[in-house]
């Protein structure tokens, strides 16, 4: 029987910040590293090309499009002959560190090809000593199957729809660490509230529903104590267990994004969307322009504002008939005032 070659493939913007340590923990158990550098401001391609087990291949699309760049990740992982697992993630995550123990690994190995994996995704909560439960597909025996998912620019899903088998995993988990650092996973939503409403045409109500704002929720999923055996020697964590996650003084890329959306279009263009929780005038103090980027809401839009962010997860799940009445009716009677 030939050897499966393991192949982890990556999009990164800007992930300097874990770069490193995703780097030294995937070495671990992928025999080769694809990253997809999309067009990288920080030390990104720098760090990957560090690594013998890495390969950077540039993203050259100026446009933020997720299904882009996973199809070039695709089809270069193909490239390597014999029977592949590719496993497809993104630089916050990492899969758990029992994988090597775990019996499931070699049932990984040596699945036939067409094999979907599913895994226990774990947003490792602030602290590092929780996590939410939720599930990803994000592993795949290689059968040739066509990626189908390259003209869905958002949310893409990360491996091509095959008629196979799925085998969800229950000993190795995939760890997100999307929580650990909140304002930087606050910063990144505010960025998806502008895209979704300027490129995807999504409405100002439902985009302020959909995405997080001031405070973190899990959304009904299950919180789960953190195992050690799943993040032993990933000793560059420690710091989050501290810090409790992130700091308004911090600057990232998506804030400078929204300035940029800000300069072609103006504040107002985006006064109902709630990412107005941050002073955006220190925000570009902080990357070294200048503008006057001050709220531009008025108190309806502000009361619209908070109302979603007390009631975010009730109008996000709608599981009681008030809350599916609520967001309806916000459907119908804010769209004529342009929600």
């Amino acid at each position: 029987m030939s050897k499966t070659t393991v192949i982890c493939i990556v999009p990164v913007k800007n992930e300097s910040w874990v770069l490193n340590d995703f780097i030294k923990c995937a070495q671990r158990w992928a025999d080769l590293i694809i990253i997809g550098d999309h067009n990288s401001t920080d030390q990104s391609a720098q760090i990957a090309q560090q690594y013998d087990k890495v390969k950077v291949v540039p993203i050259d699309n100026p446009m933020f499009d997720e299904g882009y760049r996973r199809k070039i990740l695709w089809e270069e992982a193909r490239k390597i002959p014999g029977k592949r697992l590719i496993i497809s993630i993104d630089a916050d995550e990492m899969i758990s560190a029992n994988w090597a123990e775990s019996a499931e690994w070699e049932q990984m190995l040596t699945a036939p090809p067409g094999t979907r994996f599913r895994f226990d995704w774990l947003n490792l909560m602030p602290g590092i000593n929780e996590a939410g439960l939720f599930d990803q597909m994000a592993a795949f025996v290689d059968d040739g199957t066509d990626f189908q998912f390259h003209n869905v620019k958002i949310h893409t899903p990360r491996i091509p729809d095959s008629a196979s088998e799925i085998v969800h995993l229950k000993d190795i988990k995939l760890l997100h660490y999307v929580h650990i650092d909140s304002e930087r996973m606050f910063s990144k939503h505010r960025y998806l509230k502008c895209y979704e409403f300027m490129e995807t045409a999504m409405r100002p109500w439902r985009v302020c529903i959909t995405y997080q704002d001031t405070k973190i929720n899990n959304y009904d999923a299950p919180i789960i104590p953190l195992q050690k055996n799943w993040i032993d020697g990933f000793a560059w964590l420690d710091e989050y267990k501290s810090t409790g996650g992130g700091s308004r003084e911090r600057r990232y890329w998506w804030d400078e994004e929204i300035l940029n959306f800000f300069d072609l279009y103006g504040t107002k263009k985006f006064r109902k969307l709630n990412i107005w929780d941050v002073d955006w005038n220190r925000k570009a103090q902080m990357l070294g322009r200048t503008g006057n980027y001050s709220d531009p809401r008025s108190r309806f839009e502000k009361w619209i504002h908070n109302y979603i962010e007390r009631h975010r997860e009730n109008l996000k799940l709608r599981k009681e008939l008030k809350w599916k009445i609520i967001f309806r009716l916000g459907i119908l009677v804010l769209r004529p005032f342009g929600w």
